[in-house]
């Protein structure tokens, strides 16, 4: 015997005592129908993908462009022929003014200058009596609101030294600024009026200093430069803005 025909002997008595499942039909069959039933399903979904994928295109082809758009506002072709050439006016005739010089057609228009707390400013008015009723010399840049100005500056003295005196009064109090200017000023304790011991402070970062005087008031004085002295005395409620009013004095 060969050894083909043995290994299909052993086979034959390996399986002869072996019987088939009563239900084994049913099952192949059952198997048969599920493994259809996912096939199907897959393929299902599948075409739905494919379909979806293929309509983005055509969406995106005839949805709607926005108004503000550059696509649209952009021109494709030239411009009609129906509207009319500009002309050259005839001789004689003014000229009409451009989008240039229009309101609002170029840059925005030079901010106008707002006053300062306390008066209007009148950048033009020198020091001394050029300061009007109401307003602020050039050189003073801030006073408290509630406070009216006295009257114009004031200027004494001689060749050698004058003071400029500018004053305001209110019902809260009172600011009085003298602008001195002149030889032999040595330093702040020249300009100070307030009697004892000043305390040291600065002014825009120059050495400077401050006291109380017999009337209640305090004062500030310090040399902005060589030459020219500050006081600035402040009574009531204005003392508690005097190193404020002090930095806004640039003579």
């Amino acid at each position: 015997m060969d050894l083909e025909s043995e290994l299909r002997q052993a086979m034959a008595e390996q399986v002869a005592g072996t019987s088939a499942s009563p239900s084994l039909v049913t099952d192949v069959r059952r198997r048969h129908r599920r493994r259809a039933a996912r096939i199907r399903t897959a393929a299902g979904v599948a075409a739905a993908s494919v379909a979806a994928l293929a309509l983005v295109p055509a969406y995106q082809s005839f949805r709607a462009t926005p108004a503000g758009n550059s696509e649209t506002a952009r021109p494709t072709g030239p411009v009609s022929a129906s509207r009319p050439p500009e002309r050259s006016p005839a001789p004689g005739l003014p000229v009409s003014p451009s989008s240039k010089g229009r309101p609002g057609a170029g840059a925005s228009s030079k901010p106008e200058a707002h006053p300062s707390s306390g008066g209007v400013t009148e950048p033009d008015s020198p020091p001394g009596a050029g300061g009007a009723l109401g307003g602020l010399p050039r050189w003073i840049t801030y006073i408290p609101d509630g406070l009216t100005a006295t009257g114009p500056c004031t200027v004494t003295g001689d060749g050698g030294r004058k003071t400029t005196t500018c004053a305001w009064h209110g019902t809260t109090g009172w600011v009085e600024i003298a602008l001195v200017k002149g030889g032999g000023l040595t330093g702040p304790r020249d300009l100070m009026k307030a009697p004892g011991i000043p305390g040291q402070t600065s002014v825009r970062g120059m050495p400077a200093l401050t006291g109380d005087r017999s009337d209640s008031a305090r004062e500030v004085s310090w040399l902005p430069r060589p030459g020219v002295g500050v006081t600035v005395t402040a009574s009531g409620s204005a003392k508690n803005q005097l190193m404020r009013i002090a930095e806004g004095v640039r003579p």
